[in-house]
């Protein structure tokens, strides 16, 4: 199984801001949907558009 998807322009290891959550380091991708660990909220599952390469 490749780590990248088609579907995301994020990786693992990814640093990402999120709107609410803050910031955090993508820990997993499958297709639009990440899971992040936050620094301030822990780990979250997000949809790739909620995020932004931070």
């Amino acid at each position: 199984v490749s780590e990248t998807s088609a579907a995301s322009d994020f990786k693992r290891g990814d640093r990402v801001f999120h709107q609410k959550f803050g910031y955090g380091e993508v820990k997993a991708v499958e297709g639009n949907k990440l899971t992040v660990i936050f620094e301030k909220a822990g780990e979250k599952k997000v949809i790739d558009s909620f995020v932004e390469k931070g």
